[in-house]
């Protein structure tokens, strides 16, 4: 499938293959050189899709796409922290930035929901921070010249002497701004408004937002936070989460300024929930989420944090387990936001438009072992050679042949894996979409059942996905036992799902 490209180099003619040795363990789109001269080469298009989550580990998520990259904070708890990355699909892998430590003396703790917005040609970073008594959370802004910094502390916004976290912006279309803010009061948590004379300054008294008044805002507590806005052809809309951060039915709610004041509650219809739990997707408290833009600016895109556990979060905990999931928001024909279904792990979503799309893996030979057994290794039971011979993993044997496999890519964002001792491929057993079906060997004829997309998840370790059914690589029963089968399961972030590639020759 290789595909050539040709190139006038002063009389003679250079024929250049799309798939060069290239330094480096990932091929990149580009041009081949050959001394002064240079040829166009035609490589393998990048893959243009990814799977949630596109960031485990990461509550409280806001992104933008600024200076060609993408800008993700999330809750770290004693700083302010993000990544960035050109594609969707490099955020998972990105080295964590220090965006904000504070300095002895200021609010220590408990740094929750950053959020950055760009403002009059600055960039400004809204944060909650308390002296280590929830109580005492009060906002905070920083600025900077850029989305990742670096920052400088800009004002502690005077919301009064109450609890005040998950600080946001609205900028109306006549230019107006107002702050938007969550604060715990005696009939709840509820959510507030106010005007800006700057993006540091608060200029009026606040006004009360929304309340916690609905059953599905309820769960485990009242509850009602997390407000940002979405302004779409003139109109304004405001999403919040409801209900309590540890609930599976954390959920998406919406405001919609109907009025002309939004300072009157009464100028704003509440509806939901509008986003929430899709048992069928192993999708459990959506909520606190946040809109960026593609690339080229063409398409809106929602992103939330959520859980695989249908309990939802440990009680007291809103961070454990929760990861970093996106989806393309569509308009009605009346224009209004909708949000769709949250997307399955086995899901796989079209990149925003404009997305350049991951780095593909290099062609090669590989030894991959799973993270909860890093001693053991993906091989044929018994180093068969027969077909529908199990795939297992088993103690590393130095130089076996049967515990390394040849990685292709395909050029359509998916791969193959042929055992370097029988040339058989891996494969889901029976092609079929199920869970808990067993991995294989089988001759390789090009079926979905052969084909796997892999996506970085850090430190070299990868997502291994089935092109059918979308069920991931896994150790049956996560079990660290040598001999242990390997089969396919939906992703729940389990260290048997994930897989260290390491190139061999």
């Amino acid at each position: 499938m290789a595909k050539f490209a040709t190139a006038a180099v002063g009389v003679a003619t250079l024929v250049v293959s799309a798939f060069l040795p290239i330094a480096g363990d990932h091929v990149a789109a580009g041009t081949a050189t050959t001394g002064a001269a240079v040829a166009d080469v035609q490589l393998p298009a990048p893959p243009n899709t990814a799977r949630n989550p596109v960031r485990e580990n990461a509550a409280d998520p806001w992104m933008v796409f600024a200076e060609g990259n993408y800008n993700l904070l999330y809750t770290h708890g004693d700083k302010l922290v993000g990544v960035t990355a050109p594609s969707v699909d490099g955020l998972a892998a990105a080295p964590e930035q220090t965006l904000w430590q504070p300095p002895p003396g200021e609010a220590c703790c408990n740094l929750w929901a950053p959020e950055i917005h760009q403002l009059d040609g600055k960039w400004y970073l809204y944060y909650t921070a308390d002296d280590g008594t929830d109580s005492q959370h009060r906002m905070f802004v920083l600025e900077a010249d850029h989305p990742m910094g670096p920052y400088a502390f800009k004002a502690k916004l005077d919301t009064g002497d109450y609890h005040s976290i998950d600080g946001s912006v609205l900028q109306l279309p006549d230019g107006r701004l107002y702050h938007l803010w969550s604060s715990g009061r005696p009939d709840g948590q509820n959510l507030y408004i106010a005007p800006m004379s700057n993006p540091w300054t608060i200029s009026g008294p606040p006004a009360l937002l929304a309340r916690p008044d609905q059953p599905w805002e309820q769960n485990g507590r009242k509850v009602t936070e997390a407000p940002n806005a979405l302004v779409h052809n003139g109109k304004v809309y405001v999403y919040y989460s409801g209900s309590a951060c540890e609930s599976p039915d954390y959920a998406l709610g919406l405001l919609e300024l109907t009025g002309t004041d939004p300072l009157d509650q009464s100028a704003w219809t509440k509806s939901g929930p509008v986003f929430k739990r899709n048992d069928a997707n192993w999708v459990f408290g959506t909520g606190h989420n946040g809109f960026f833009t593609s690339p080229d600016g063409k398409e809106t895109w929602l992103v939330y944090h959520a859980v695989t556990s249908s309990s939802g979060t440990p009680t007291g905990s809103c961070s454990a387990g929760r990861s970093v999931r996106i989806g393309k928001v569509t308009y009605d024909a009346a224009g209004k936001p909708q949000l769709g279904t949250p997307a399955a792990a086995w899901t796989t979503i079209t990149l925003p438009s404009g997305d350049p799309g991951a780095d593909i893996v290099a062609d090669g030979l590989y030894e991959i072992s799973p993270k909860n057994a890093p001693t053991n290794r993906l091989e044929v039971d018994a180093c068969s050679a027969a077909d529908a011979a199990t795939v297992q993993v088993y103690t590393r044997i130095a130089d076996s042949r049967c515990q390394k496999w040849r990685l292709s890519y395909l050029g359509d964002g998916s791969y193959k894996f042929l055992n370097n001792d029988s040339g058989k491929a891996l494969d889901v057993a029976g092609c079929s979409g199920a869970n808990g079906v067993k991995v294989i060997q089988w001759p390789y004829w090009g079926g979905d059942c052969q084909e796997y997309y892999l996506d970085a998840i850090g430190n070299g370790y990868y997502k291994v996905t089935s092109k059918v059914g979308g069920r991931t690589l896994d150790v049956g029963g996560c079990s660290t036992a040598p001999g242990a089968d390997v089969d396919v399961w939906p992703y729940w972030q389990g260290d048997c799902q994930q897989w260290k590639l390491e190139k061999v020759g």
